[in-house]
């Protein structure tokens, strides 16, 4: 919750910058410019990184006179750890393929399930290194409500 206040916070901030100097940020979402954050739900946030004047023209370019709003969303971040987890099973990869997101998914990394797309499981998922990854199974149970259970095994049963 403290997490959520402190975006909500430089959201606000930012906002009211804007709004007295009437010179706004780049606002960058998942990697791709967008004209504004309005429409995002905190719940959605992942991570918000503000850039300055100088880094962010550093990065971004003239368009980023004004500083930069750097925002991850949790879906953003889920293609992260996607990506580490796609060549360890064919299975895994058609459903994405198909499906376009994991949102029905559920996952085991060494045994502990982890709850549905809440930033703790989004951060065990995105923090695996792929040289870890002993084992990715991709199975389908039909008595759970979710389509499939992605099954992790590492090489180190403490992660």
């Amino acid at each position: 919750m403290r997490v959520l206040t402190i975006i909500f916070c430089l959201f606000i901030s930012v906002n009211a910058l804007a709004q007295t100097t009437g010179n706004e940020p780049l606002y960058i979402v998942d990697g791709k410019i967008v004209p504004s954050i309005k429409d995002l739900k905190s719940h959605d946030i992942y991570e918000t990184v503000l850039l300055s004047d100088s880094t962010a023209i550093g990065i971004y370019g003239k368009q980023a006179t004004n500083g930069a709003m750097v925002v991850t969303t949790m879906k953003g971040q889920a293609v992260i750890y996607q990506k580490k987890l796609i060549p360890f099973s064919e299975k895994y990869k058609n459903y994405l393929e198909k499906k376009g997101n994991d949102d029905n998914l559920s996952y085991v990394i060494n045994n502990t399930m982890l709850i549905a797309r809440t930033k703790h499981t989004v951060e065990e998922l995105s923090e695996l290194d792929p040289a870890n990854i002993k084992k990715v199974e991709f199975k389908t149970v039909r008595q759970f409500k979710t389509d499939a259970t992605v099954v992790i095994t590492t090489n180190n049963d403490d992660q």
